[in-house]
């Protein structure tokens, strides 16, 4: 398992079709039923900022970003490996 940062952008007029978005992600991860190998560890939403970092583990940085391309967000996003310093 690799732990991935995403970062996400997106336009004021996206906002609702985004947050619909993260809603269904969530609840995914809340029912257990994202991809085997894919674990949603938390999403932060940046008030006013039209933007959002969510915290991955999966199998790598290429499966990660295949499935946010099957997800489709109304998004601009970049996927970061990461090491956890604390």
């Amino acid at each position: 398992m690799t732990e991935l940062i995403v970062e996400h952008e997106w336009k004021s007029k996206n906002a609702d079709s985004v947050m619909k978005v993260v809603g269904d992600i969530i609840g995914m991860q809340k029912g257990g039923s994202l991809p085997k190998g894919f674990n949603l560890k938390s999403v932060a939403v940046l008030n006013g900022e039209n933007r959002a970092i969510c915290n991955w583990e999966a199998p790598d940085a290429n499966s990660l970003k295949d499935l946010i391309g099957k997800v489709n967000p109304p998004t601009k996003h970049r996927v970061f490996e990461a090491s956890r310093a604390f």
